[in-house]
């Protein structure tokens, strides 16, 4: 005879379940991609199925050549070309990568891989999480704001109905490829446009990353970031390791809204924003810093000396202080923005000496007053710049 079983149910059932991904992913320099490293990205993609989304700058450059890589190792990956800039990261381009992924054939198994900057890495990253609930990836950066900084983190994201990066993901890659030798292509804008990134980090946590990016910054732009050889490859090493460092802890943001990568990043969404996004990401957070930084002296939290050194290491990387669209009106929606993105604080990161930095933690702590000062120094200060 079977055994019944008499199940008793109550009116109410609870339990909790551990939702935990255990994922990791690789961080790696590696020299020549499309040379003698190539190896290595054969060896991370392995046999699966893969599709390229690249954008037409660095298919010319590059595309080509890997694409002929590839074929020659057995391997045809279809490249996909995004115009892919700051005003066009949006959810149509996310659509269109998965419309391809689809006609491709790609399954679970499938790879995408993101060749060129942050924008394109951004909205692989999205797409490749919502590929069939989330199929790897491949980043391989381009430039240098991408690897020290978007290429290397787990986050994805588009503009939304105004709001940059409002929809996104955490999502990590498998892998981060990082290969200084694309570096010298990419025009002066945007190697001071990563320089920014790499003060940002050197100003909160590494005095001695700060001193050489101070002590090579006008080589390092003249020279397509090459030379002088040593102080370039310390500079990316503890850049990235900087980055990683800060955002490894709370990876995903769970933990703590108070993060110290986001110094640079409270007023500067808006402001490229409010540029129609002509002001490039690396600028905006440039001044940002300067901002911040003023800010901090103007409370007494930093020496004036070492904010005046701070802006000069700006100018030395021919990045911007300073934008006539930073307006106590901008600051002042900005703060509201951040404290629905952080929780209910504004956190704003300012530094307290160089390698070493603490938040304002409450709009009260910041007063209009002190919004309005730090925009007039920096006025005054771009004057005598300019003479």
């Amino acid at each position: 005879m079977s055994k019944v079983v008499n199940h008793e149910f109550t009116s109410s059932y609870a339990r909790c379940v551990q939702a935990r991904s255990q994922r990791s992913y690789s961080v790696q320099v590696i020299e020549g991609l499309c040379g003698q490293g190539f190896e290595r990205l054969l060896e991370v993609i392995g046999h699966r199925r893969a599709l390229l989304v690249t954008t037409p700058t660095v298919s010319k450059l590059y595309g080509n050549t890997l694409c002929r890589q590839l074929r020659h190792a057995g391997i045809d990956i279809p490249e996909l070309i995004l115009d892919c800039k700051e005003a066009t990261k949006t959810l149509e381009q996310v659509e269109h990568i998965c419309a391809e992924a689809y006609e491709q054939g790609l399954d679970r198994t499938g790879v995408l891989i993101a060749f060129g900057g942050g924008v394109c890495t951004d909205i692989v990253t999205v797409a490749a999480s919502w590929i069939r609930r989330g199929i790897h990836h491949i980043r391989i950066p381009t430039t240098l704001i991408g690897q020290i900084d978007a290429g290397i983190g787990i986050k994805g994201a588009v503009h939304f109905q105004g709001k940059k990066n409002y929809l996104g993901c955490f999502y990590p890659p498998q892998s981060a490829l990082i290969d200084p030798a694309f570096l010298p292509t990419l025009p002066g804008r945007y190697l001071s446009c990563g320089l920014a990134e790499i003060i940002k980090v050197a100003l909160v946590g590494d005095r001695e990353l700060f001193m050489l990016v101070e002590k090579h910054a006008n080589r390092l732009l003249d020279s397509g970031f090459t030379d002088p050889p040593q102080p370039v490859r310390a500079i990316l090493q503890r850049s990235i390791q900087a980055m990683l460092d800060q955002l490894e802890p709370n990876l995903y943001e769970d933990q703590t809204y108070k993060r110290l990568a986001d110094f640079g990043h409270t007023v500067s969404p808006l402001l490229e924003a409010a540029s129609g996004y002509e002001i490039a990401h690396g600028e905006a957070v440039a001044v940002d810093m300067a901002f911040s930084c003023v800010v901090a002296t103007f409370l007494g939290l930093l020496d004036r000396d070492c904010c005046q050194r701070i802006l000069a290491a700006f100018v030395d990387a021919r990045l911007p202080c300073f934008s006539p669209l930073l307006t106590e009106q901008l600051c002042l929606e900005a703060l509201q923005e951040t404290l629905r993105h952080r929780g209910g604080a504004i956190n704003l990161v300012v530094p307290t000496e160089i390698g070493q930095a603490t938040f304002l933690e409450q709009p009260d702590d910041l007063p209009p007053s002190v919004i309005r000062s730090a925009i007039q120094w920096l006025i005054d200060f771009l004057k005598s710049t300019q003479t």
